[in-house]
């Protein structure tokens, strides 16, 4: 299953609901809350419908990219929310998210952002019980990110991480060099 699609499936519309009503979720007071969701760096136009898909279910849903592609385009055509910048060029508290998703981030060349700032500038945006989920295809820069969680005293009592191997077809499309394997890693937000 791809990324997007499986950290999103909790928000879909459950079968045989009635289409006109937003999914949501229960708060502790009774009320419905719409979800929040951030995708990092999507480019192509499977990511844009699916945020689209999201958007138009009632959660509010923004997209991030430095790169503005023509999906992008059509995606903020469409109605939906599309930033170009990178989420280190926003400011810190400007939004907090229920997920937050991101497919081969690629953290360096010109805009290198060490693996501990990286993380905290995601993880920053979470509200509690919210989850990051990343997919890329290095073992190296997954183990990096989990190390930032287990050895940082203060992100390990607030944040719990798990990281998997995915086969290629469980994994979303890459366009960079081929490998067998893809990692899922996942923080959520304890408190």
């Amino acid at each position: 299953m791809r990324t997007f699609e499986e950290a999103t499936e909790r928000l879909q519309w459950p079968k045989g609901d009635d289409s006109r009503k937003a999914p949501t979720q229960r708060s502790g007071f009774g009320l419905a809350v719409p979800k929040s969701v951030l995708f990092i760096g999507p480019e192509r136009c499977d990511e844009f419908a699916h945020a689209l898909r999201l958007s138009c279910q009632g959660h509010n849903v923004i997209a991030i990219n430095p790169r503005e592609t023509l999906a992008a385009k059509k995606f903020r055509r469409a109605g939906g929310r599309f930033i170009r910048a990178r989420l280190e060029d926003l400011p810190p508290k400007c939004c907090r998210f229920d997920l937050i998703c991101e497919n081969y981030p690629y953290p360096s060349g010109r805009h290198y952002v060490p693996p501990r700032a990286f993380a905290i500038a995601r993880l920053a945006r979470l509200k509690p019980g919210g989850r990051w989920i990343l997919v890329t295809e290095s073992p190296r820069y997954a183990s990096l990110l989990k190390a930032v969680g287990a050895h940082d005293g203060a992100l390990r009592s607030r944040f719990r991480s798990t990281l998997s191997p995915l086969s290629i077809d469980e994994a979303a499309p890459s366009a960079y060099p081929r490998a067998d394997r893809r990692f899922r890693l996942v923080f959520r937000r304890c408190r």
